[in-house]
């Protein structure tokens, strides 16, 4: 991406306000995009993205501010010139071209040859080089209309790489694509930025938005809330005001890019505390279920390197760990106690015990109520090592006085559970 201390704004808008009768459909709205940039757009439906975008290209005349392309009024250049600078994919695409696929992405040379003169060898050409980036080659004699949604969408955003203009902006162009091909057009636009085409992308997943733009811009009310990096933008408390719901704000382990989950919301649910006792990934299942239902979730203890650690700590719930390999020691064991104390329920998940983490039975041993997953709940067998005969009988004793069930009816168990605490809150 360009120094944009260096370099001028290929495209930007002023003060911009739209108005459509008594509605202000756009609000005083600032934005710049340099070149080499991906900009994604971000906010909730009604937030004034399409709105921005149309006004950006010249579509729609704004009631008060200015949209400047290349240093002069967007209104100064005719269509085909504003056209041989800015591509624009709209959400609506159209869906009842009555042509061949290659013709509608050779429409893309449009701008170049003008419309009196038919695209030649060359453009033929070009569109099929675009088909076979976007993976649709085989599809070039179809129909349009008898493509499917997302089928239609690539070759639309094919016709943009034929016409070639240094500007793009795409208005959710990943809506009807599966989440391979989301990436895989997201990767694309990222690669022609990274030759010095600039793209504004109007985008509802905020996690792709993370992994692929370098800035974001958060629309809501038809005004701009925030803009800048990812992580300066995707804050938990800013992103609840504009979607009004309860998000988690965490990071990808594998990209390290923000990541930003819808957090289930309950009365019952969050009143119900439950704490499990994990290890070796065998906590991992049941604690998603859990704060799917939006129980008060607590874990532990888990060793540091354990999915469930991981897990616990990407959920940004309450949970004891300890270093890889090493033992549990008392003061881990007393944080945990309180854990298990404050819980209306304790799970205890299938784990290999041992020396390390037998102190994990002293707190089963401790739950007023006790709920033991079998072996198959977490895909990992309940081993005993050490004192192999003293663990053994231990867990025994629980599983005599408290049943071990498997994962479905504990969920079953729990959901029932659920359902009593919002009976008895029923007037």
């Amino acid at each position: 991406m360009s120094d944009r201390s260096a370099t001028a704004a290929v495209l930007s808008a002023a003060a911009l306000r739209y108005r459509i009768g008594d509605a202000l459909l756009l609000d005083g709205v600032d934005i710049e995009l340099y070149p080499g940039e991906l900009v994604g757009l971000i906010g909730p439906n009604g937030a004034g993205k399409s709105t921005l975008l149309r006004n950006l290209i010249g579509y729609l005349r704004p009631t008060e501010g200015t949209v400047t392309l290349e240093g002069k009024p967007i209104q100064s250049y005719s269509a085909r010139d504003r056209a041989k600078r800015i591509s624009y994919l709209s959400q609506y695409g159209p869906d009842q071209f009555p042509f061949p696929v290659i013709d509608v992405v050779e429409m893309g040379s449009y701008p170049v040859v003008g419309m009196g003169r038919a695209p030649g060898v060359r453009e033929r050409e070009a569109a099929m080089r675009a088909l076979s980036y976007v993976g649709l080659e085989r599809l070039a004699d179809r129909s349009f209309p008898s493509l499917s949604g997302g089928e239609r969408q690539l070759a639309l955003f094919a016709r943009i790489l034929v016409q070639e203009s240094p500007i793009i902006l795409l208005d959710e162009p990943t809506a009807s694509l599966d989440i391979g091909h989301e990436a895989t057009l997201l990767q694309m636009v990222r690669d022609l930025c990274e030759e010095g085409y600039s793209a504004i992308v109007a985008l509802h997943n905020l996690n792709i938005a993370a992994e692929y733009c370098r800035r974001l811009v958060l629309m809501d009310g038809g005004r701009v809330r925030a803009a800048g990096p990812p992580d300066q933008v995707l804050i938990g408390e800013l992103i609840e005001t504009s979607y009004h719901t309860s998000v988690h704000v965490g990071r990808n382990d594998s990209t390290g890019s923000i990541t930003v989950s819808p957090v289930p919301t309950g009365g019952a649910a969050r009143d119900l505390r439950v704490h499990v006792i994990g290890g070796a990934g065998g906590g991992v299942n049941i604690s998603r279920f859990l704060h799917r239902t939006g129980c008060t979730l607590s874990g532990g203890v888990a060793h540091e390197l354990d999915s469930d650690a991981r897990l616990w700590k990407a959920l940004a719930v309450p949970y004891v760990q300890v270093p890889a390999f090493s033992e549990i020691g008392e003061q881990d064991v007393a944080r945990a106690a309180a854990l298990v104390d404050a819980a209306d329920l304790t799970v205890l998940c299938a784990f290999p015990f041992g020396t390390g983490n037998a102190a994990n039975l002293d707190l089963a041993e401790r739950a007023g109520r006790l709920l033991i997953l079998d072996e198959e709940s977490g895909g990992c067998p309940r081993d005993f090592f050490g004192d192999e005969e003293a663990l053994r009988a231990r867990f025994d004793r629980l599983a005599a006085r408290h049943g071990v069930h498997p994962y479905r009816d504990a969920c079953r168990l729990i959901e029932e559970t659920l359902k009593e605490a919002t009976s008895h809150e029923d007037p």
